[in-house]
């Protein structure tokens, strides 16, 4: 038995019971739309972007948000909206 790949295994159930302990500086993420595109989202220092029409006017949009609250509290407080 490998008792030390059990007790990393039980480490990572730890690390992954408490979200807290993650911050994110950078993602790159595929999201698929309702109509069949992928979009482009990428966080980057506390930045969003994406490759959808919406975000370039306005900033944000539907993709940015999806992700920021499947990250939840594990992206810095300035991303959050």
């Amino acid at each position: 038995m490998d008792y030390a790949l059990i007790g990393k295994i039980e480490k990572a159930k730890i690390y992954a019971s408490e979200p807290e302990r993650f911050r994110f500086t950078a993602l790159d993420v595929q999201l698929s739309g309702d109509n069949g595109t992928v979009h482009r989202v990428a966080f980057d220092n506390g930045k969003w972007t994406c490759d959808c029409n919406f975000f370039r006017t306005r900033g944000f949009c539907s993709h940015t948000m999806a992700i920021e609250r499947v990250l939840g509290e594990m992206l810095p407080d300035p991303a959050m909206a």
